[in-house]
Order: structure tokens, then sequence, then C-alpha cells
């Protein structure tokens, strides 16, 4: 099966690191309870323009400190040893160097990696089968063209349900839910 992975609160906590820095930026102190939305710079007031500026000074900093999300490195293996494995993120190319070495340094295996905002054209040029994630936009747009999603449980998409959009609030339930996929799919393809 072709898995297409995103990184930032999916694989690694986001949040943490960019609040850590937002604050910095702003002089505010909100924390990972005040986050209800997926856009965290609409929290502090920023318009976009505001919000790239404070990103492009602090991101490399905000990508390189995130830490892996429990479990997310051990079955990461797992799954790279079973499946293909295309990591895709919306983060600017600007990144893309810190990203790789932050994948490095926490020996997180993969076979491709993307940077683009439009990951649904990405997955479907890419043959991606299942797309982990936890963008709402993202496991809507998936879902209208019947593509599964399981979606990394966050406080801002708990509104989003469908049939091929698969919950999960830890990578045990992330893996469970691959399995089952990928059963389905061998039987599928009998």
């Amino acid at each position: 099966m072709h898995i297409g992975i995103d990184l930032d609160n999916t694989i690694l906590d986001a949040t943490s690191s960019f609040l850590h820095y937002y604050n910095i930026a702003s002089g505010l102190s909100l924390t990972p309870e005040d986050v209800n939305d997926f856009y965290l710079y609409r929290l502090y007031g920023w318009d976009k323009a505001e919000r790239d500026t404070i990103y492009s000074q602090y991101g490399h900093d905000i990508h390189w400190n995130s830490s892996p999300l429990p479990m997310a490195v051990e079955i990461l293996q797992e799954l790279f040893d079973q499946h293909q494995i295309s990591i895709i993120t919306a983060r600017p190319l600007l990144f893309r160097e810190v990203t790789i070495k932050w994948l490095q340094h926490h020996k997180i295996n993969y076979h491709h990696i993307t940077l683009i905002e439009n990951k649904l054209q990405a997955c479907i040029h890419a043959k991606v089968d299942v797309l982990i994630d936890d963008g709402p936009h993202y496991a809507e747009e998936f879902a209208l063209v019947n593509k599964p999603v399981i979606l990394y449980e966050q406080p801002y998409n708990l509104a989003i349900t469908h049939d091929l959009v698969f919950r999960a609030s830890n990578w045990m339930e992330v893996k469970k839910h691959i399995d089952y996929l990928a059963a389905a799919q061998l039987n599928a393809d009998k």
C-alpha cells in the first residue's frame, strides 16, 4: 500500500513548538489548551501576511525543535518495512532542508517527500492509497473523492465525520487502521 503521511501534528507535535515561538513573537502566553483552530496564527489575531513574516523568522527553529509524537517513530519504521511511505507536508519549500534533517535526526525512513499545499493532487498523482493527516480540510477533500483518510485527532478536527475518515488519537490506532485498510485492499484485489 502507498501511504501518504503529514508531519505537523501527525508525526510530530507542532503545536507546542509553534506556540513557543509565536508566544515569543507576540508577547502572549497561549497554551495547547487554547488551540481550537487549525490555523494557529488566527489565535494571535494575525493576518496571513503577519503570520508569514513571523513564520519566516522562526520557522526553522519551530520545525527543528518539534518532538515526535509517542510511538510515531517505531510504528513508522514498521510501516516503512511493509509499505511505500511518502511524507506529504504543506510546509513551504523554504523549510525543506530542516525538514529532511529533522527526519534523519529522528531516524524516520520514507521513500519520497513532497512539500505542497495541494495534497489531494499530489496524492492522486503519486497514486497514494491513504493519507494520514490532521487537517480537517484535507480529510473533507479526500472523502469527497472517495479516498480514505486517517485523521490524527486534534481539537480543531473533531467535527469531521465521514465513512472514509478513520479517526486515530495515537499511533497504535493509526497502525490498526492501516492494517485494516491494507487487508481490505488485498481482499479487493483478489
